[in-house]
């Protein structure tokens, strides 16, 4: 079995206490579904095996659970809802992303609440959770994309992002050895201190260094914030960083916006802020008729948020990224993974994945949706926004048909003030927006 998938079924000795292990997928119309659409358009559902099943869990040996068929009493998945105005609405999602789902015995992790906003002018929505154990992301990407067809009524086929390859050249051979070797050297040591190396210590987002032990205590909070990819594309053109360099230089700004305000102890030695995220990484997998996988790993990585300027973080986030394009992260854990299952140490490698997330504070991802405008069961959709509700806070930056939106769910028990955080990012993004455009002009 996939070691994520496993991991999750026997969560009840694996994970931290109180884990919530199901995704919150959300899609957003402003002329709502029929839910007899819904319905018939989900039936691709029952051609994946694990939408079809329940796990059997295996604590002796977890990576061998198993998943076992069963029947499927497919219209129990389904529920509407009406709601009133677009509070009323957040209210309601907030209720199906941060609370546990409740399941009969022999009834598959899945279900879709269509909430139907009865507000004129309002969006409504269809709400797909399903447990994580089930698929990652791109596991689930072409599952998903069965619901849905472009504008002109072809099926929608889910892009495939490959990697860039990277042009050689026989100058600064030796240069670019010393970068391999340094990048490695820089992987093998941090891959050693994961688990018991400092935590991060920005008191006002992380409290987890003042906890003995991780575990979920059930306080979140989910908000979001939508702007235009083009404000993104502008800024990077004026500076020649990446999409990806700039949402994360974004973010750490905003961070440290917040943590002025707050009063963070941390900023009065901004040269030893440690501040860390988790980024989801899918690794290659074949596609099979009928599978859904979980084939992913977390890379680790530093975010900037001791620098003062944009420009010190923008060139800051470019180091860490472009380190990490020669990361050796990702083939060093799984053969960490490999060995310890071989010698029977499961149990001992999911102690120190916990330890490894008590000393971080974001699980932190970047989504490029598709271009343009898509029809979902039935409707046009004009807004897609996926939610976790993890242990650590949660970012997640999607963009789709020139939209861009920051979903978070945050621990408030850690972030006092939510909302003064995404106040934050507005105001991040405003200020970089117009130095970016400063420098076009002068250009």
């Amino acid at each position: 079995m996939d070691p994520v998938s496993a991991i999750i079924i026997n969560k009840k000795h694996l994970l931290p206490p109180g884990a919530v292990t199901h995704l919150t997928l959300v899609f957003y119309f402003e002329d709502c579904p029929d839910l007899d659409k819904v319905k018939q358009d989900a039936k691709p559902l029952l051609e994946y095996k694990r939408f079809c099943s329940v796990p059997v869990p295996n604590p002796d040996a977890i990576f061998e659970s198993a998943w076992k068929r069963v029947e499927v009493n497919y219209d129990k998945h389904f529920a509407e809802k009406k709601v009133d105005g677009d509070v009323d609405l957040k209210q309601q999602l907030s209720k199906l992303a941060l609370k546990p789902m409740s399941n009969e015995e022999d009834f598959p992790l899945w279900r879709i609440d269509l909430l139907r906003n009865t507000k004129q002018g309002c969006r409504s929505a269809v709400v797909w959770r399903l447990d994580h154990s089930i698929g990652d992301g791109i596991g689930l990407l072409p599952v998903g994309y069965k619901f849905s067809r472009t504008i002109d009524g072809k099926p929608g086929e889910p892009k495939q992002f490959l990697p860039k390859r990277r042009g050689s050249s026989s100058k600064g051979g030796a240069s670019n050895l010393t970068r391999l070797i340094n990048s490695a050297l820089k992987d093998l040591n941090t891959v050693a201190t994961l688990a018991n190396g400092p935590f991060d210590n920005c008191d006002t987002i992380n409290i987890n260094r003042t906890r003995k032990t991780l575990a979920h205590n059930g306080k979140r909070i989910i908000l979001d914030f939508d702007f235009k990819l083009d404000d993104i594309q502008s800024i990077r053109k004026a500076t020649g960083y990446t999409i990806n360099d700039i949402v994360v230089a974004l973010f750490a700004g905003a961070v440290r916006r917040y943590m002025e305000k707050m009063g963070d102890r941390a900023l009065d030695n901004p040269e030893k802020i440690k501040m860390t995220g988790l980024a989801p990484f899918a690794q290659p997998r074949g596609t099979r008729p009928g599978q859904v996988q979980n084939k992913m790993v977390f890379i680790h990585f530093s975010f900037p948020v001791g620098p003062s300027t944009m420009k010190e973080r923008l060139e800051k986030a470019h180091q860490e990224f472009d380190h990490l394009k020669r990361s050796i992260q990702v083939p060093l854990l799984n053969f960490i993974t490999d060995v310890g299952t071989k010698l029977g140490l499961e149990n001992a490698l999911a102690q120190e994945n916990t330890k490894i997330w008590h000393r971080s504070s974001w699980v932190f991802s970047n989504v490029p949706g598709p271009r343009e405008r898509m029809i979902v069961f039935g409707k046009e959709m004009t807004s897609f926004k996926p939610f976790y509700n993890n242990v650590l806070h949660q970012a997640i930056f999607f963009s789709y048909a020139g939209e861009m939106s920051l979903g978070l769910v945050l621990d408030t028990e850690s972030i006092k003030k939510p909302e003064l955080l995404v106040r934050c990012f507005e105001e991040e993004l405003r200020v970089a927006k117009e130095a970016a455009s400063g420098e076009k002009k002068q250009n």
